[in-house]
């Protein structure tokens, strides 16, 4: 395992600035980097996680399944953090959606590195608690019209993509089938397609055929 590789996947993390070179070393040592195939799933709530994921390459998404229905609560991009913190047991799944690559720490590891660096303690405190303030602006979106819904969404997904660790160095537009935005607002398919009809009609999103980019018209 090429250990410079895996020094800058880690250095794609936020949590993980500052530290020093000699110190980023110790802690890639710890790290096992690898490729991932699409439509793999990294763990479960029957399989749950003892690792802690930094997305380098890819995209992986976060879901529950509620009476057979499939849904997504978080879209990851390469630079995000996700796994077992530490905090109890996964009961969700994470599956990428795109030929992907990964580093895992295993959770003890991570969490002794936190403990020999406090200033790591409280960028992950920080990364929770806005993971935190997202979804609670999701549950309310919630009690919007679907159209709203679809549009917060949309928005949502376009900042995430945009502070991404590509779209600093690349400009990645934002796609996504009609499929998954049903499966990250509990809305069906039929519905999701003549709301983003109507958006695109108000002006409000412009939809790329060719390529199915979406933007949101401001």
């Amino acid at each position: 395992m090429n250990q410079s590789n895996k020094i800058v996947c880690l250095r794609n993390v936020n949590l993980y600035e500052d530290i020093s070179e000699s110190e980023m070393i110790q802690i890639a040592k710890t790290a096992v980097e690898y490729p991932v195939e699409k439509n793999t799933i990294l763990f479960s709530p029957d399989s749950p996680a003892h690792d802690v994921y930094v997305l380098k390459q890819g995209e992986v998404e976060l879901y529950h399944q509620q009476n057979g229905k499939k849904v997504i609560f978080e879209t990851l991009f390469p630079g995000d953090i996700f796994g077992d913190f530490g905090v109890g047991k996964t009961s969700y799944y994470a599956v990428t959606t795109r030929q992907s690559f990964v580093c895992r720490t295993p959770t003890n590891e991570f969490l002794a590195i936190v403990k020999a660096h406090p200033e790591i303690a409280l960028r992950l405190m920080r990364v929770l608690a806005e993971k935190t303030s997202d979804y609670e602006r999701k549950i309310a979106s919630l009690s919007q019209p679907a159209k709203e819904q679809i549009l917060h969404e949309i928005q949502r997904l376009h900042e995430k993509n945009r502070r991404s660790v590509f779209a600093k160095m690349f400009h990645i537009p934002l796609r996504i089938s009609h499929q998954k935005l049903a499966e990250k607002t509990g809305l069906n398919r039929v519905t999701v397609t003549k709301l983003l009809g109507e958006l695109r009609n108000e002006g409000r999103i412009k939809i790329q055929e060719k390529t199915g980019e979406i933007q949101v018209i401001k």
